[in-house]
């Protein structure tokens, strides 16, 4: 009995510290470019591009702007219309789909696995759930690591009330250290 009783105390104190780590979970930080790009060649050092700053922002970010986390960077695109095939699933007739392009993109020391990664949408005045849209060339997700240095890239589509004016767009990184991002994408 005190065998089964040892390793259980050991895996509820873990799940207990996850718990409390998952609290203090990173913040995305939106990227933007650095102001000193205005300054001569006189005025500048190197002649090196400016280096990005991130900005601290409770806001959602827009179309194309980009959450940057310690070791990770996260793009969402602006919205496009998108046609779905007779074949799609995730599509309601009267309703409008859009494609977004989502990429990650390691800037850290270890590969990061792009599986975990979940994207969700909401739409319309009341915020509805935007169903994907799985087709021929939408709705894969991503597979497998991100090496160092690496991007990978994926489409996703949504369903939209024919009225909806904004999509709004959260990217959950898949792993409990780093909160979600948002996007709020005029339609």
């Amino acid at each position: 009995m005190r065998r089964t009783l040892v390793p259980a105390v050991v895996v509820l104190a873990a799940l207990s510290m996850g718990a409390l780590t998952a609290c203090e979970a990173e913040k995305p930080k939106k990227e933007t470019s650095s102001s000193s790009s205005a300054k001569s060649k006189s005025e500048s050092d190197t002649d090196a591009a400016p280096a990005a700053e991130e900005e601290n922002s409770d806001g959602p970010l827009a179309g194309g702007e980009t959450a940057a986390y310690g070791g990770m960077k996260i793009t969402v695109s602006k919205a496009s219309a998108f046609k779905p095939s007779e074949y799609a699933v995730g599509h309601t007739d009267g309703n409008k789909a859009y494609t977004v392009t989502v990429t990650l993109e390691n800037s850290g020391k270890e590969k990061f696995d792009g599986t975990l990664v979940l994207v969700t949408a909401r739409a319309g005045a009341d915020g509805v759930e935007a169903e994907q849209i799985f087709d021929d060339k939408t709705g894969e997700g991503f597979n497998g690591a991100v090496l160092p240095g690496k991007k990978a890239t994926a489409v996703f589509a949504f369903d939209t009330p024919a009225d909806a004016k904004v999509l709004d767009v959260e990217v959950e990184p898949g792993d409990f250290e780093k909160e979600a991002a948002q996007w709020s994408i005029k339609l």
